[in-house]
């Protein structure tokens, strides 16, 4: 009985994985960080967790006001280039962080309308930040 129902409970996650959920862009959306890798110029690229490199866990984006929230007490980051094409959204921007230009981060998000599957990168000095995730409304 405890295998029947195992075998079915990993059938049915089987089939709602491919199923789309398009996302209502007019809703505050809420995205969490799945996988988190780090690269390094002249290294290679390792599997991190996101607290590992200054990455949030969750983070909201507000479609409609074109801005990014990685926490209540943040203020959000305005994404400088908003477009949406083939099924995607993609904001992006720059942090230039502190005084110091080696703490500035240039960044980018984007999210499958249909899937809500997302891909951020964030880009410092000679290293990168790639996350990928998955969105849906508040």
């Amino acid at each position: 009985m405890k295998k029947t129902l195992l075998i079915s409970l990993a059938a049915l996650s089987l089939s709602f994985a491919g199923s789309a959920m398009a996302l209502d862009e007019s809703a505050p959306i809420l995205c969490a960080s799945l996988d988190v890798m780090e690269c390094v110029d002249g290294g290679k690229c390792r599997t991190v967790l996101p607290e590992d490199v200054n990455a949030p866990t969750f983070f909201r984006l507000n479609l409609e006001n074109k801005q990014v929230a990685v926490s209540r007490d943040a203020k959000p980051n305005k994404a400088e280039n908003f477009q949406k094409f083939d099924g995607r959204i993609v904001m992006q921007g720059v942090d230039t962080g502190d005084d110091d230009a080696l703490d500035s981060v240039a960044w980018t998000i984007q999210v499958e309308e249909e899937t809500a599957r997302m891909v951020a990168t964030a880009v410092l000095h000679q290293a990168a930040i790639v996350v990928f995730g998955a969105c849906t409304e508040l």
